[in-house]
């Protein structure tokens, strides 16, 4: 018998959330059930620590139709753990949410309405973020290097709160990647998008698992993996190191056509700096290929393997 594929999966990435776990199933439910069409929830415990799974085969066993419930081998991290989330999803729209209940599930439906409308993606702006000062600093700067790799207007807010069209999330899919960042990823398969005000709750349950370490890795792996932005920055000093040494090269020339001495050093100088030139920008541009190698192998691998899965 074929199997219905559902109109809406709401893909959660599971992280030391034994606490909220169940609250958050069961709101979920409740909102899903009075929006009148066929749903699923995909949990993906990211190999967490606590009690998590445990909750996670309780609340199967009492949803067995509306639930997926999977377990990575080994943490590897929530932007793969998502990654998996999407390759068990069969719905049409695909929400994404965190566990932690600061996405409240009562504002699913306007995403989900923002889609139905014809946008690819749809991102929740938070009306007041409740995060700790740290991850708004961090959150702040990989905002920014986003907005400006993706031409995205001005304030324009980027949340793990999300509705995204099939066709997007099998792209994404297709994609792959060794070190996948999701908005990213889904910022390159989507035309149309939008920012839909939603509420931010204050965390109930633990603390937030990001740090300015994390932060900071995270844009490391954006720069590195979805942008040669910084090769180009490195290739426009190489190219100024060989303009400058060509310039002065000129000034030497003159000066010793005009003056009839230069001093000793100049003609060396002149030398060294145009052949310093020279080499970084010869290895900047081979920067670029390796670059683009990188970017053709890291589609092809995956960084997730599924422990344990109860679909």
């Amino acid at each position: 018998m074929t199997q219905i594929s559902p109109q809406i999966s709401v893909v959660i990435p599971v992280y030391r959330s034994e606490q909220s776990l169940e609250l958050l199933v069961g709101r979920l439910h409740e909102v899903l059930s009075a929006l009148g069409k066929t749903f699923e929830i995909v949990l993906v415990d990211d190999c967490s620590p606590d009690g998590s799974w445990e909750i996670l085969k309780k609340l199967k066993a009492t949803h067995p139709s509306t639930l997926k419930i999977a377990r990575l081998l080994r943490n590897s991290g929530q932007h793969n753990a998502i990654l998996c989330g999407f390759s068990l999803a069969g719905g049409q729209i695909i929400v994404t949410m965190d566990d932690d209940l600061q996405n409240p599930p009562e504002e699913v439906p306007k995403l989900v309405a923002a889609i139905d409308q014809g946008y690819d993606l749809a991102i929740g702006a938070y009306e007041t973020k409740q995060h700790a000062a740290v991850r708004n600093a961090g959150g702040r700067m990989i905002d920014a290097l986003l907005r400006r790799m993706f031409s995205l207007p001005a304030g324009f807010q980027l949340t793990s709160f999300r509705a995204v069209r099939r066709a997007v999330v099998d792209r994404v899919c297709d994609m792959g990647g060794a070190f996948p960042y999701i908005t990213a990823m889904l910022f390159s398969h989507a035309s149309k998008y939008v920012n839909v005000p939603v509420r931010h709750e204050p965390r109930r349950f633990g603390s937030s698992n990001y740090n300015l370490r994390r932060s900071l890795r995270l844009a490391a792996n954006l720069i590195l993996n979805y942008s040669s932005w910084p090769l180009y920055l490195i290739a426009s000093f190489c190219i100024a190191a060989l303009c400058f040494a060509v310039g002065y090269g000129i000034y030497v020339i003159i000066k010793a056509l005009t003056q009839g001495t230069v001093s000793g050093w100049a003609s060396m100088v002149v030398l060294i700096s145009f052949f310093n030139g020279v080499v970084l920008l010869c290895m900047a541009i081979l920067a670029l290929y390796i670059s683009r190698i990188n970017q053709q192998i890291t589609r092809t691998r995956l960084r997730y393997t599924i422990g344990e899965l109860h679909e």
